[in-house]
């Protein structure tokens, strides 16, 4: 009889604290929520790239550039090379933000880190921007800047 109360008292303990955890986590991994938040994100993505002593952003609007190596051989990158998962690869066009606001912005960093990690051909790039349009629920929100820089 000790062993199931003990067992019963273990379970929901760990089922409350993973509803809180949840709840603070920044993409909601285990937490509920009845209604989902009704919000849009458009990203932007650009290279920082150093030229002739200064640094200047280039759009990537399909996600896609060539560039070349220290050898100067030229490669070929894409954005969806590294990222496959809605919305995050969806650029320049407003998109459901599944989950909230912050959890795709949270998301977004992660895709920008891991991405700027696998350019190790390219030599100019310095870092990747996105300038992410939001809406939450309905109304227009701040535009958010999110960079990775290179190691």
């Amino acid at each position: 009889m000790l062993a199931r109360v003990g067992f019963v008292v273990l379970f929901f303990g760990l089922e409350l604290y993973g509803i809180a955890w949840g709840q603070r986590a920044p993409d909601k991994t285990l937490g509920f929520q009845m209604f989902n938040e009704s919000s849009r994100i458009t990203i932007h993505l650009f290279r920082e790239v150093e030229s002739k002593r200064r640094r200047a952003l280039l759009p990537l609007p399909d996600g896609r550039w060539l560039a070349r190596d220290r050898s100067g051989n030229e490669h070929a990158y894409a954005w969806n090379d590294r990222v496959r998962a809605a919305p995050l690869y969806v650029l320049g066009q407003s998109v459901h933000a599944r989950y909230g606001l912050s959890a795709q912005l949270f998301r977004l960093q992660a895709a920008l880190d891991d991405a700027v990690r696998h350019l190790p051909g390219d030599a100019r790039t310095r870092a990747l921007v996105a300038e992410v349009e939001t809406v939450r629920n309905g109304v227009p929100g701040p535009v958010v800047r999110l960079r990775a820089d290179k190691p």
